[in-house]
């Protein structure tokens, strides 16, 4: 039987995620990942990641677990959404302390065009608490492609590769 090693990525952010031509959605950049086995061997109080992306529990020198990777693809799924930055302040310091409150404007107040289904979605990654939040990104994933289903929609690889193709002309 195989053991999963619950990986933490602890660097999720908008420039480790690309987009293959073959329509394929890579995380990349695991320099930061740990397995669980190795996560108490962290140094305590050690930020580690983009400031911008990272969750509450980190800023804060706490344990992480995969749920600190949530919260980052909340952030990134946010500003994709609003076409802003969430969190971003004049110094590394400051950008810190708006992670670490957390607190996080409606997406719906800025954009009126996306559906409360889905800021619900985004809402609850992006939850402070990190029991609050999906407890994986897989779940967080199966939550989105739900989403897609109720409204009729579709997001294949063969998309996304069109998408990317349309980018590179």
């Amino acid at each position: 039987s195989r053991e999963l090693l619950h990986i933490v990525h602890r660097d999720v952010s908008p420039p480790n995620i690309m987009l293959s031509k073959n329509g394929e959605v890579k995380v990349v950049d695991f320099g930061l990942a740990k397995a669980n086995s190795q996560l108490e061997d962290t140094d305590q109080g050690v930020v580690k990641g983009k400031f911008s992306y990272l969750a509450p529990e980190t800023a804060n020198g706490e344990e992480i677990d995969e749920r600190a990777d949530v919260f980052a693809l909340g952030i990134i799924l946010w500003e994709m959404l609003t076409e802003r930055r969430l969190f971003l302040a004049d110094t590394p310091l400051d950008t810190v302390k708006l992670v670490r409150a957390a607190r996080i404007p409606s997406i719906i107040a800025i954009n009126p065009n996306v559906d409360p289904a889905l800021d619900s979605i985004v809402r609850k990654a992006l939850a402070r608490d990190r029991h609050d939040r999906y407890p994986s990104a897989a779940d967080l994933g199966d939550a989105l492609v739900g989403y897609l289903f109720d409204k009729e929609m579709k997001a294949t690889a063969k998309d996304v590769s069109l998408a990317v193709a349309e980018i590179k002309a």
